[in-house]
């Protein structure tokens, strides 16, 4: 046991310290979601209802309109009782589930290779991996989904193996856990059972049966929320079958090519040209973007540089290709179930991801490729190690390299991505709100932009939670005022009536592009890491 876990600890301590280390200032942004999750989390388990009135709610969080789920928001929300009201307290809940992922791992590569040395590989790879470090410290509710996903498949592969029927409920516990942590599980987590009964394992006709049981149930889960206000809500925001865009992009498209046809080409023109066949083929262009090289090894922010914002950086590291080749062209006979299996996983890991358009490749909502890449990248270590001295020296060569690309991976991350697309991020919101929180006593009224959901920010950094906001939020969560605050719904408040009509004793925060009206000066300015002005503060 200590020869087991001795390492396997080593690790978990270097996932832990990649994810915690300065995680209250890097990034130095607090993201506004990162704040959100926050702020509702701790204002619910102050008052025991949200931001809108509901009692204990533990399946979404009612955000106008839009409906994450809320089990994250409570650990953020409990880490900022113990902790504080701090970036700190708000990342680590977080960031401790990823480093927890390397147990998990561990045990899956253990089950498939029955080698130890392949599992540390493995487990190795995960809390050194790029994507998966740089997600796990921006509150990324993706990553606890991760984590408890990989659990689940574990128990229930361990549960066939050992034909242990306990274990296989324990595993459905957690895959249904996983449908209130990220709304992509609720299409895995059936798609993930569905091969296990089929080819996986079929010696035993009980445990067959309770996981076609199991299967049917969670697959009748899906389809309910599917049918629900907020489980539509969640996905038709961004679902590629909704999008004003796409939609137009498919018609034009059909009919240029319906003209090129000639006249009297309708049959024709109905067969090749129509809304199943462009959505169809706009569906293979999302998916196959989650496997092009660029995204994977090049520059893994190129969808959402809000959740991975580190320049020249992919989300994987260019030194596990060897190991990918290796295992594609080296699978042993007795692994080749398993590999069939976790090759599976990793065509349907993009899928939730490639039903949505905003910001494509996203680095979150594929976040479940990590899994399968993992493991494929430790059937090539398994490979390796089967072999002489030659393919020895290949691994010691890749893992030479993997060193090198972390220590570039990790001077990109902690020097440079604080100032990479820093506009993307809420970077001089915290100043903006923290200047107003000491400046505001000295004038009557502060006019303020509500956009970017600054009233949020200005309750958070003056720890503003008080029951009586309960219904006072509405439309994407804006507020009207608060203390002398008016939060008004302009970028550049000196336009406003309201704003000219007011007494001279006030102070106005504009956008940086606003013109400065006669008459108005400039006390202050906010600019971001990048060196571009985000804020001015004007008073007449």
């Amino acid at each position: 046991m200590k020869q087991l876990y001795r390492p396997l600890m080593v690790i978990f301590a270097i996932a832990l310290l990649l994810r915690l280390y300065h995680l209250g200032v890097l990034p130095k942004t607090f993201y506004v979601e990162e704040l959100t999750n926050t702020y509702v989390g701790k204002f619910i388990l102050l008052h025991g209802r949200d931001i809108t009135g509901h009692l204990w709610p533990l399946v979404y969080f009612d955000k106008f309109g839009d409906y994450p789920p809320v089990l994250p928001l409570y650990l953020s929300g409990a880490s900022s009782l113990i902790f504080g009201t701090n970036e700190f307290a708000g990342r680590l809940p977080i960031a401790m589930w990823g480093a927890l992922l390397v147990f998990a791992v561990y045990q899956l590569s253990l089950l498939i290779f029955n080698d130890k040395r392949v599992g540390i590989f493995t487990s190795f790879i995960v809390a050194i991996l790029p994507w998966h470090v740089v997600l796990s410290r921006t509150t990324a509710e993706g990553v606890v989904g991760l984590t408890v996903w990989t659990f689940g498949i574990v128990w229930v592969l361990r549960g066939m193996r050992e034909k242990n029927r306990g274990l296989i409920l324990k595993s459905f516990l957690l895959f249904f856990l996983c449908y209130f942590l990220y709304p992509a599980l609720r299409i895995l987590v059936p798609l993930t059972i569905l091969p296990i009964p089929l080819f996986l394992y079929k010696t035993d006709k009980k445990l067959t049966k309770l996981l076609i049981a199991g299967l049917f149930l969670f697959t009748l889960l899906t389809g309910y929320i599917i049918t629900t206000k907020w489980g539509r809500a969640r996905f038709e925001q961004t679902s590629l079958f909704k999008s004003p865009e796409i939609a137009a992009s498919v018609s034009l498209r059909n009919q240029i090519f319906s003209n090129g046809l000639g006249p009297n080409q309708v049959l024709r023109a109905r067969i090749f040209h129509n809304k199943a066949t462009g959505y169809t083929r706009e569906f293979f262009n999302q998916y196959l973007s989650y496997f092009s090289t660029k995204f994977l090894f090049l520059e893994g922010g190129g969808g959402q540089y809000r959740y991975y914002n580190v320049p020249d950086q992919g989300l994987l590291y260019i030194s596990l290709l060897p190991f990918f080749l290796f295992a594609l062209v080296s699978v042993s006979h007795a692994k080749r179930t398993f590999f069939t299996y976790v090759i599976y996983l990793l065509i349907i890991a993009p899928i939730p991801a490639s039903l949505t358009v905003d910001f494509t490749p996203h680095a979150h909502r594929s976040l479940f490729m990590i899994l399968p890449l993992i493991l494929i990248a430790g059937s090539g270590f398994y490979a390796l190690l089967q072999g002489g001295m030659v393919k020895k020296l290949v691994i010691i060569g890749s893992l030479g390299l993997l060193g090198l690309e972390f220590i570039y991976f990790w001077n990109q991350y902690a020097w440079q991505s604080n100032h990479f697309q820093s506009t993307l991020r809420n970077d001089g919101d915290r100043e903006i709100v923290l200047y107003i929180k000491e400046e505001r006593t000295k004038y009557d009224r502060v006019f303020a932009p509500v956009y970017e959901r600054l009233p949020f920010y200005y309750l958070f950094y003056t720890q503003n939670f008080t029951l009586e906001l309960i219904g006072k939020f509405h439309d994407e969560l804006q507020l009207d005022a608060v203390d002398n605050i008016s939060f008004v719904r302009a970028w550049c408040p000196t336009r406003l009536s309201e704003v000219q009509q007011a007494s001279k004793n006030i102070l106005i925060v504009e956008r940086a592009d606003c013109d400065i009206p006669a008459g108005y000066q400039v006390v202050k300015t906010i600019s971001r890491m990048d060196g571009t002005t985000a804020y001015r503060i004007l008073t007449p």
